[in-house]
C-alpha cells in the first residue's frame, strides 16, 4: 500500500512503526508524521485535540462492511448473570484499543454495570488474540475483543455474552498542516479508486497487501465516526491512568 500511496502523491513514502498509540498521537500533534493508520479510538482521541487531523477514508472488513464490533465472550458452558455478578475480572486488550476499555464500558453499561465498580476489575491483555485466550486459560473470567475474533475462537467453547455498537474500520489519516489540500485529495481518490471484489485490476493491485487494507476503502461520509466520537466524550478521563 505504501508504494501505490507514493505513487499517488508523487513523493516518497516512509513508514515509522510506534510500539505505543500515544506516541503515535503525540508524534502526529507536533508534526512528526503526515499520514496515521488508525484505529476510530485512536482517532477520536486524536479528533478532540487536533482539528487538522482529516479522515481520508475507512478500509472494510472482509465480510464488505465499513464497520466492525466488538464482543465480551466467556466460556461457552458458563452461566453469567452479568448485571449481578461480583468479583469479576475482565481482560482488556489495550488501553488504546477500540474494543478495549471504551466498547466493554458500553456492553457493561446495558446490564447497568461499569468498569470501575466495586465488584469489577480489569487488566490488559496486550492483544485480541491473548484476551480470548486468557478466558479459555482461566485467567480471565470474560474478555473484550472483535467480534470476527471471537468467531475465530469459537472452537475453543467461546461463547459471545453481548455485542457492541458498530464502529467505523480502520483508516488512514492525513495531517493538513503537513500536506497541501491536493495531496490529500490525490490520496483520498487513490484509496478509494480501488474496488478488489467489483474489478479484477484493483484485486490484484491490492492482494498483496494485508488482510486488513485489501477488502477496499469507503469515503469518510460513509464511515459513521460520530458514534466513537460521542462514546468518548461520555466516558470519564481514564487514558491518564492506564499503564
Amino acid at each position: 500500500m505504501l508504494g501505490y500511496l507514493q505513487e499517488a502523491v508523487g513523493r516518497p513514502v516512509e513508514l515509522i512503526d510506534f510500539e505505543d498509540y500515544s506516541d503515535l498521537l503525540e508524534a502526529f500533534r507536533n508534526d512528526q508524521i503526515d499520514l496515521a493508520y488508525l484505529g476510530p479510538l485512536p482517532y477520536a482521541l486524536l479528533a478532540k485535540s487536533d482539528h487538522d487531523v482529516e479522515p481520508l477514508a475507512c478500509f472494510r472488513e472482509a465480510d464488505g462492511l465499513s464497520s466492525y464490533t466488538c464482543s465480551l465472550v466467556v466460556m461457552g458452558g458458563r452461566q453469567l448473570d452479568l448485571a449481578h455478578a461480583q468479583g469479576l475480572h475482565i481482560g482488556l486488550t489495550q488501553p488504546f484499543s477500540t474494543c478495549g476499555y471504551l466498547a466493554v464500558s458500553q456492553m457493561l453499561a446495558s446490564s447497568g454495570r461499569r468498569l470501575d465498580d466495586p465488584g469489577i476489575r480489569f487488566s490488559y491483555a496486550g492483544s485480541h488474540t491473548e484476551a480470548a485466550l486468557g478466558v479459555v486459560r482461566g485467567e480471565y473470567d470474560l474478555a473484550g475483543i472483535k467480534t470476527s475474533i471471537a468467531e475465530r475462537y469459537r472452537h475453543l467453547d467461546l461463547r459471545i455474552l453481548t455485542v457492541s455498537p458498530p464502529f467505523p474500520g480502520f483508516g488512514v489519516y492525513a495531517n493538513r498542516r503537513q500536506l497541501s489540500a491536493d495531496e490529500i485529495e490525490r490520496l483520498r481518490e487513490a484509496l478509494l479508486r480501488l474496488e478488489p471484489v467489483t474489478s479484477e485490476a484493483g484485486w490484484e493491485q491490492m492482494k498483496g497487501w494485508g488482510h486488513s487494507l485489501r477488502n477496499g476503502a469507503e469515503a469518510p461520509s460513509n464511515c459513521d465516526y460520530q458514534g466513537v466520537l460521542d462514546a468518548v466524550e461520555s466516558l470519564p478521563v481514564w487514558l491518564e491512568a492506564t499503564p
